[in-house]
């Protein structure tokens, strides 16, 4: 996202720099029907309203500060930061805003910091980096125990975890970008979502496009991919399908709005009609879809999910401090908030945008906290590696990470090696398809939304669930060819839902969204990043630091807010 100013070199240094604040959790118990967002509830004893009075009077405060010449505590505050940001602007070492903090409050010399960081080769000096070698006089060591002789509960529970290789690109990749791939490619596309419309009833008996003519003026069933949509002069939609064996103009006068049915091209249906000369008069539109069919997933062991993505580490936006406290909140520190929801988490995927990366839009070095994509990746590194072991992992790549930028993407496995040595990380592809405690996960970044939104007017990015409920009745992960979304042409299209999931993950618009399709939990996780300059002139508002947790024995959704 693009900054409307430079940005100066010393805000660098206000990398994870908020107000200190408790985490205030807000949570939200019950399941989710189609199409309805997940709502908060506050806490007990919450106060929105003395909350706000209370931030206006800070505020207030705050401009009585900068009247009386800015002889208030806040500038005192500012002016100590001031002093040891000077020192490490010339020093070539960053500095995290929180350890700023502790620098402040601890009164310790910054020029002792910076020849400690020299030593340990450290590029970026965090609060546990400060609080480590040079700890506080006369404090004890804290060491956490969650429950005297009782473990977190999902620690006691073996983990149930199996990864759909077939369906992951890593290390299957082939494609050499020639038109005999790009043929492969939507042959396979075809065939495979042939198959699936070939399963329902009304489409079993379905004839090759080629074979129309030795039906005139009878109702006859084929399955196309749609090659190119336009409407008449009456209005009426006109669609050119093709099959491997020739293409037809159908003729659609049905009401799109009143069967719900809203086409792209490139995606592969079913049509119903009566064929008439060179046209063919279509009764009835079908796409792949979700059967109603579907069987509910059983889990017998208390044990959730926690859904996440779009952490964008590297960018000055990172809400850093709020992401310390899912850290801390996972590791069971602190009371309350939630604990028992904490001590149940066995499962945490992460969709994608782990880290800001570089070069991805112009201008976007000015937004960098950590310039260096390798850098992003290190201090990721350190942040997951606080994750507790019992708790696994599953990580995929987003257009903002150091992979190929057409999709399916490979696994991060070469920036993330230290987290690929730990027995709890997963590193899987985008998209993904992973079994845990018997329940299918589809998980996909989401960078084809947009292209998806642009096309059909129903959709917007406030409703992220809506494109997704659109992916499933496609059963296409990126049914539109030809946008400035790249498709990689693989021998296979990995971006056809050939399974039906029980949870369908994606992120990438940072903006929750949750809804229950056909017995499908679907989940847009939102983001750790603050609103870009951007977002805000697009007018879309993100959900930072909302995490969605799935209970897998009630299949009951409930959303924990970390800001």
């Amino acid at each position: 996202m693009r900054c409307k100013n430079p940005v100066s070199s010393d805000s660098l240094l206000k990398y994870g720099w908020e107000i200190k604040t408790e985490p205030e959790v807000r949570v939200q118990l019950g399941g989710v029907k189609e199409g309805q967002s997940v709502v908060e509830e506050s806490p007990k004893g919450s106060d929105k309203s003395k909350r706000a009075s209370n931030g206006a009077d800070n505020a207030d405060n705050k401009q009585k500060d900068r009247d009386m010449g800015g002889n208030g505590e806040s500038d005192e505050r500012d002016s100590g930061q001031r002093r040891i940001t000077d020192v490490f602007l010339g020093s070539g070492i960053l500095l995290s805003g929180l350890a700023v903090d502790v620098i402040r409050e601890r009164r310790i010399d910054p020029h002792k910091i910076i020849e400690r960081a020299r030593e340990k080769n450290v590029f970026l000096v965090t609060k546990e980096f400060v609080e480590e070698f040079f700890p506080e006089e006369g404090r004890e060591e804290f060491s956490f125990v969650v429950k005297k002789g009782r473990p977190a509960l999902a620690s006691t529970i073996e983990a149930r975890i199996e990864i759909d290789r077939a369906k992951d690109i890593t290390g299957n990749s082939i494609s050499e970008g020639t038109v005999k791939n790009f043929i492969d490619l939507f042959r396979d596309r075809y065939k495979r979502l042939r198959n699936i419309l070939m399963n329902r009833v009304n489409l079993k008996d379905a004839v090759d496009i080629e074979n129309l003519s030795k039906y005139q003026n009878q109702e006859v069933k084929v399955i196309g991919m749609v090659r190119q949509l336009r409407r008449s002069k009456n209005n009426n939609q006109l669609i050119e399908i093709e099959d491997p064996t020739g293409t037809v103009l159908v003729v659609d006068s049905s009401d799109a709005a009143k069967r719900r049915t809203i086409l792209v091209e490139d995606e592969v249906i079913g049509v119903v009609g009566v064929p008439k000369g060179d046209l063919f008069l279509a009764k009835e539109i079908i796409e792949p879809d979700i059967p109603m069919t579907k069987q509910p997933a059983e889990c017998e062991d208390p044990v959730s999910i926690a859904f996440t993505s779009d952490i964008h580490v590297g960018s000055l936006l990172f809400k850093e401090r709020e992401f310390r406290r899912f850290l801390d909140w996972l590791n069971l520190r602190g009371n309350g908030n939630r604990r028992e929801v904490a001590e149940s988490i066995k499962y945490l995927f992460i969709a994608g945008d782990l880290v800001d990366g570089i070069g991805i839009y112009p201008g976007q070095e000015s937004e960098l906290a950590i310039p260096d994509i390798y850098k992003q990746y290190n201090y990721l590194s350190r942040l997951m590696e606080e994750i507790p072991s019992y708790i696994e992992v599953i990580v995929a790549a987003g257009n903002h990470d150091a992979v190929r930028r057409a999709e399916p993407q490979p696994s991060l496995a070469h920036f993330l090696e230290p987290l690929e040595e730990l027995p709890n990380f997963h590193l899987v592809g985008n998209p993904a398809h992973v079994r845990v405690h018997g329940v299918d996960v589809l998980m996909y970044h989401g960078t084809s939304m947009d292209a998806l939104i642009s096309a059909l007017p129903h959709l917007s990015y406030d409703k992220p669930e809506r494109a997704q409920v659109e992916y499933l009745k496609k059963r296409h992960l990126s049914p539109i060819y030809g946008t400035k979304e790249q498709i990689a042409p693989e021998e296979k299209d990995y971006m056809v839902i050939d399974f039906v999931p029980d949870v369908f993950h994606c992120g990438h618009v940072h903006k929750n969204g949750y809804a229950n399709y056909r017995g499908i939990r679907i989940i847009n996780s939102g983001t750790w990043q603050a609103q870009t300059d951007y977002q805000q002139q697009q007018g879309h508002i993100p959900t930072p630091c909302q995490v969605p947790i799935l209970d897998l024995q009630s299949m009951q959704m409930r959303q924990i807010n970390f800001a």
